[in-house]
């Protein structure tokens, strides 16, 4: 696996307790999965991990769920969880989104770049001899202090619109196929399901081995090659609400594309904003 992206278990243990490292879990389950993220964490978590709510580390003005947050409110936000502008940080998580590549995505959107995600997250952790507890733990302010936003890493709805109509883009959906096809309800009620005009069906899912570890950059490149996907095309991931869209971007990051940006609003926005909506293939 791509050694500048993802962290091995057996080298997180040498310095999990280290004070310049800080560890982070970012565990999310869908709406509808009767799961409670931050609870789930409480009962065992890597010691001196903190709990990175993806639902609220977000711009708490915007109705749509996980937007962006001010640079200004992603900076205090880190600082009330301890970090510091100098600190490695470690992100893992315990659910079949890799959602850790979500809070990966935060933290180079606003540019923070000595960031890993742990292999095969909790899981693999324990697989390895790993430590868990349920104790909290305590953190004091840090000092972290955004002072860039990548922009070009998001595109807006106007934007998709205009990708969508011309077909200029590559639309990568890293919904389940049968919630792109509309087979499937989505999982935030009352929200249409099938996908963007001009879309693809590219499921994160199909990037992750069962135990949650991202497949080998030779996998990977097998599964874009079959689906066509063209190394000069110019790329965007889209999912339900900007979570699943940040795996297709982890997993051509470690294929060498480092900038494919992600649609934030993704289907939430575009199916409750009057958009056109296809069904099918």
């Amino acid at each position: 696996m791509n050694n500048t992206l993802f962290i091995e278990p057996k080298i997180l243990k040498k310095k999990y307790d280290k004070p310049h490292i800080k560890i982070f879990d970012s565990k999310f389950f869908l709406p509808d999965s009767g799961l409670d993220a931050e609870e789930e964490y409480k009962k065992k978590h890597i010691p001196n991990s903190v709990f990175f709510d993806v639902n609220k580390i977000a711009d708490p003005n915007n109705p749509l769920p996980h937007m962006i947050p001010s640079k200004e409110l992603f900076s205090l936000m880190m600082r009330n969880l301890g970090i510091n502008n100098r600190d490695e940080i470690i992100i893992y998580d315990n659910s079949p989104l890799l959602s850790s590549a979500r809070a990966w995505f935060l933290f180079r959107y606003f540019g923070h770049e000595n960031i890993f995600i742990l292999n095969g997250g909790l899981k693999n952790w324990k697989k390895n001899g790993g430590k868990i507890t349920n104790k909290k733990t305590i953190v004091s302010t840090g000092d972290f202090q955004s002072n860039t936003e990548k922009k070009n890493l998001v595109v807006g709805l106007t934007e998709m619109i205009s990708f969508s109509n011309n077909n200029s883009k590559l639309i990568l959906d890293a919904r389940s196929y049968k919630r792109f096809t509309g087979e499937a309800k989505e999982p935030r009620p009352g929200l249409l399901s099938g996908h963007i005009p001009n879309s693809k069906s590219f499921p994160s899912s199909e990037l992750v081995t069962d135990d949650g570890l991202l497949k080998s950059i030779e996998e990977l490149e097998k599964i874009f090659s079959n689906d066509d996907i063209n190394k000069s095309e110019r790329i965007i991931a889209t999912c339900g609400s900007g979570v699943s869209a940040c795996v297709i971007a982890v997993a051509l990051h470690c294929l060498g594309r480092k900038d494919v940006p992600i649609y934030d609003g993704s289907w939430t926005e575009w199916a409750s904003s009057g958009q056109k909506i296809k069904t099918g293939v």
